[in-house]
């Protein structure tokens, strides 16, 4: 099995190889930063460094940026997700459950079966109930020697700050788009003019590039927001308003209810759909700005975008992308999705 490459992510690359050459390493390390940041494969790989027999045997100084050889026993068996002494723990459901960490508990006290440790990945942490942080405080607090915990998670402010407090924190964040481009032809083997447009759409994270590339559900539904956007725009009609804003929110359901790829999945939400409006009107905000162009990510849209730009002031694009931002937040803060597009859409239809 071949690990991809990490994209970026130099910083946390070099905070975790300082604690490998210094043979100190932390217990407990909490990797966070936007989903398709590469959280998940730089833990994966920090395990396979932590394990791997050829690094152990030449020391802990003389390898660098995560190195590890991927043909000893313990690398081969990680890679293929069937080492004894590592364990992957994910949201069953929404959440990673109690149950989840109490097995993990009772299993860490133990002798490692093959490694010199037992490696826990806790993926997708922020997930974690109430009760299941406070089980798992109690494991940080005093783990064993000979056993390393690694959390990954998108907003670390979910996860109680007791437990935050005693892991290696170690941010992951977007990576200069220019080099996602880059990676995106060599690796993905698109050509330049998409590979630029796949990296502005993902705002500089290649896990979503991936995601984007292999997924033409997101691509349909996409259209389908910004052109019911476009639209209901100043057309002056309350009455189009509150049905289009019915059809989107049914659109969406159906496409939430699809099995569809987890692109198209991240917008067919209200919430999610809300950014894509969000990001619309704040392209027509840059693309009115001098020099803006460079800065706009619907590419695919130019000639659309163009045409759009001359309705309004970029005052009022700059007011409704916040506008659309701000209604994306009551979303995720659980607001009544039908009234919160219904209020929008009217908003938008009786635009002057």
């Amino acid at each position: 099995m071949e690990v991809p490459e990490i994209v970026g992510q130099d910083e946390a690359i070099q905070i975790l190889d300082r604690e490998l050459t210094s043979g100190k390493v932390s217990h407990a390390h909490l990797l966070w930063g936007p989903s398709g940041s590469g959280k998940t494969l730089l833990a994966r790989r920090f395990v396979l460094a932590l394990n791997c027999a050829e690094r152990r045997e030449t020391g802990p100084g003389s390898r660098a940026r995560l190195w590890f050889c991927g043909e000893c026993c313990h690398c081969r068996k990680i890679m293929s997700d069937s080492h004894p002494d590592f364990n992957i723990i994910v949201p069953e459901g929404d959440s990673i459950k109690i149950d989840q960490i109490r097995e993990m508990q009772s299993r860490i006290s133990r002798k490692p079966n093959e490694s010199h440790l037992k490696t826990w990945l806790l993926d997708g942490a922020d997930h974690l109930t109430e009760e299941a942080q406070n089980c798992l405080l109690k494991v940080v607090e005093e783990p064993p020697g000979d056993a390393a915990i690694i959390l990954t998670a998108e907003n670390p402010g979910l996860l109680r700050p007791t437990v935050v407090s005693r892991c290696q924190r170690v941010r992951l964040s977007t990576v200069d788009p220019a080099r996602v481009r880059e990676w995106a032809e060599l690796t993905l083997g698109v050509s330049a003019e998409r590979a630029r447009f796949l990296a502005a759409l993902s705002g500089g994270l290649p896990g979503q590039v991936i995601k984007l590339a292999s997924d033409d559900a997101y691509f349909a539904l996409r259209k389908t927001i910004i052109s019911t956007v476009r639209t209901v725009l100043g057309c002056g009609s309350g009455a189009k308003a509150i049905r289009t804003s019915s059809e989107l929110l049914d659109a969406l359901k159906k496409a939430a209810d699809r099995e569809d790829g987890p692109a198209v999945r991240g917008i067919a939400s209200p919430e999610g759909a809300m950014d894509v409006i969000a990001g619309w009107f704040r392209d027509l905000f840059v693309r009115s700005v001098p020099g803006g162009e460079e800065l706009v990510t619907n590419l695919d849209w130019m000639s659309e975008l163009e045409e759009d730009s001359s309705r309004y002031s970029v005052k009022t694009f700059e007011r409704l992308a916040a506008r659309a931002m701000r209604v994306g937040r009551a979303l995720r803060g659980n607001a009544n999705a039908r009234l919160a597009f219904d209020d929008f859409f009217l908003y938008l239809a009786l635009l002057h």
